[in-house]
């Protein structure tokens, strides 16, 4: 059978409702479009009065593989379609996704959930080669950084204080690591057997690899359905991002009856970043906040208080782009308390002052020196959007970003000189070379830089004034 995609899946239902079922259904992509498609499917596949004897939903981080074909092969207790849904599956895993166990076991601890953060990093050390002892109790840390990165394929931060914990409720758990399994030759053999008439496998996971028998084996006897989204800077993925997220606010918005000024959805874009999930929950708060009225406002988008975890570094940028040096103190002290490294909030700062330099720069050499710092948004996109287009680099800090980030970035520009960001960004430099060679208190450190930067002593770094 073909390959379906995004726009495609429709087609997929459709077949679904005209009677032609196939005995699998592999789901791969954006986790949000994955597990949106998967209710899809199940609501058509096994009618509500039937779910709670001929629908089964099995974790794949925690399931054993042999018991879910098992299950497939087991008919329903008052007959009728069995239907078996595996959710994270990770028939394609092998040692090359290594570094995303190693992720999600990250993502599980944050999310609170040790022990599928356990479960996840007793793989990684299977596949590692490393037993728990190698790892408990801080041993961990023994292991070469080089040898760490060559071996589990990510950079490991001296300051894991999760893993720390994940180890620890591993150990404490009783828990041990795995034996290496082969999930996808069990589901190959079993395809080539065939499933009883009735029963459907659905699978549904972020990782396939197209190059094995198993996928093209999936291709022949069931449906494959592309939901993965490009990744990248590039002006053609940003395109393609944008358009999945447009229909997601479109969908959300519809459904209810309402719609969002476009300069409120821009700004909704640029906080939430490519992030699915994100996008529907915001809409869903912003839809609440609506209440009766049919449209969703710029200004209810800016006092969205509940901020998802990206959003507290944008907080961040903002105030020292703003020079607020009151919020950016707040700010920075709930970052640290969130267990935000000083380096990664110096990275982002560094991402912020380059784009207002380049931004202030681009000014000065295509704009004759001057922008005024009150031009609306649509007239931005008419008169100024235009040029940054033309004469900006594709890779330029500036020329990736989405129409609405670039108006605000270029009119904060306007508010700095050119010397005082070259300065900020040398504030920036020596920040980093306090943090990794003083035993100063990093809080104490990054408290200092955040009064520098708001308080415009870039441009005495430049000068030497005192």
């Amino acid at each position: 059978m073909p390959v379906f995609d995004k726009k495609d899946f429709p087609k997929v239902l459709a077949q679904l409702e005209q009677g032609s079922v196939a005995p699998l259904y592999l789901l791969h992509g954006d986790d949000y479009l994955v597990k949106s498609a998967l209710a899809q499917l199940t609501e058509i596949l096994v009618p509500k009065s039937q779910r709670s004897t001929n629908l089964e939903i099995v974790d794949g981080n925690r399931a054993d593989f042999r018991q879910i074909l098992d299950n497939v092969n087991t008919f329903a207790l008052f007959g009728g379609r069995k239907v078996v849904v595996v959710q994270d599956c990770r028939v394609f895993y092998t040692r090359t996704n290594l570094p995303t166990l190693y992720v999600k076991s990250k993502e599980a601890h944050e999310a609170g959930d040790l022990e599928i953060a356990a479960r996840l990093m007793l793989e990684v050390l299977a596949y590692a080669g490393w037993s728990l002892t190698d790892v408990a109790d801080g041993a961990w840390r023994e292991i070469p950084p080089d040898l760490w990165q060559q071996t589990t394929g990510v950079q490991r931060d001296q300051e894991e204080a999760w893993l720390e914990a994940v180890v620890d409720h591993a150990g404490s758990s009783g828990m041990e690591v795995p034996s290496l399994r082969d999930d996808g030759s069990l589901l190959e053999a079993a395809l080539q057997e065939g499933f009883p008439a009735e029963q459907c496998l659905l699978l549904a996971t972020d990782t396939v690899d197209k190059r094995r028998s198993l996928y093209r084996l999936m291709e022949e006897k069931g449906v494959v359905v592309d939901l993965g989204v490009a990744s990248g800077s590039s002006r053609q993925v940003r395109s393609q991002q944008e358009k999945v997220l447009r229909n997601l606010a479109q969908e959300t918005l519809s459904a209810a009856g309402k719609a969002i000024e476009p300069e409120a959805l821009a700004l909704l874009f640029e906080r939430t970043g490519f992030n699915l999930w994100a996008l529907k929950t915001q809409l869903e708060k912003l839809m609440s906040f609506a209440g009766e009225a049919t449209l969703v406002t710029l200004e209810q988008v800016e006092g969205l208080s509940d901020q998802f975890r990206e959003e507290p570094l944008y907080e961040l940028n903002n105030a020292v782009a703003t020079q607020d040096c009151e919020t950016g103190l707040l700010v920075l002290n709930r970052l640290l308390d969130q267990n935000y490294h000083p380096l990664q909030l110096l990275a982002s700062l560094a991402n912020e002052l380059r784009r207002l330099l380049v931004a202030r720069e681009f000014i000065e050499e295509h704009l004759a020196g001057s922008l005024d710092p009150n031009i609306s948004y649509g007239g931005f996109q008419k008169t100024i959007l235009p040029v940054v287009k033309e004469k900006s680099d594709k890779e330029s800090p500036i020329g990736a970003l989405h129409p609405f980030a670039l108006h605000k970035t270029m009119v904060r520009s306007t508010t700095f000189q050119t010397a005082e960001l070259v300065g900020s960004l040398q504030h920036l430099f020596a920040a980093d070379l306090t943090l990794k060679s003083s035993g100063i208190s990093e809080r104490a450190v990054m408290e200092g830089l955040i009064i520098r930067l708001c308080s415009g002593e870039g441009k005495q770094v430049v000068t030497g004034k005192q």
